[in-house]
């Protein structure tokens, strides 16, 4: 049980690849963005516009058992950000890294779906 003096949020999430449940325990989304901009005769800045670009990111996943398998590449699923909006991601890639006194662990890169 824990106690949270002071409203601080904290943890982790729960995810569901494919059937199998993993805590993802640290998970780094990134959101791009694009820049146009436009100088006048000069040289000088006059005005810009920025795009929101893809979402792309990584997360590391603890394998629940000795069996588990660790997720695919393509296999989808759901993050949760700040504030509770849902969103459905990717994986494009899968690491398998392996430490001394540590539990299994995979590494993953995703990206956000747009469709």
């Amino acid at each position: 049980m824990a106690y949270n003096d002071g409203n601080i949020p904290f943890g982790s999430q729960a995810v569901t690849i494919g059937g199998v449940a993993f805590i993802a325990e640290s998970i780094s989304p990134d959101v791009g963005g694009d820049v146009i901009e436009r100088r006048g005769a000069t040289g000088a800045p006059t005005g810009q516009v920025i795009i929101e670009g893809f979402t792309t990111g990584t997360a590391v996943l603890q394998l629940a058992t000795t069996v588990t398998v660790p997720p695919t590449v393509g296999a989808t699923f759901t993050l949760t950000r700040n504030g509770g909006a849902t969103y459905n991601v990717a994986i494009n890639g899968v690491g398998d890294p392996e430490a001394q006194l540590d539990a299994k662990k995979v590494n993953i890169n995703f990206r956000r779906l747009i469709n």
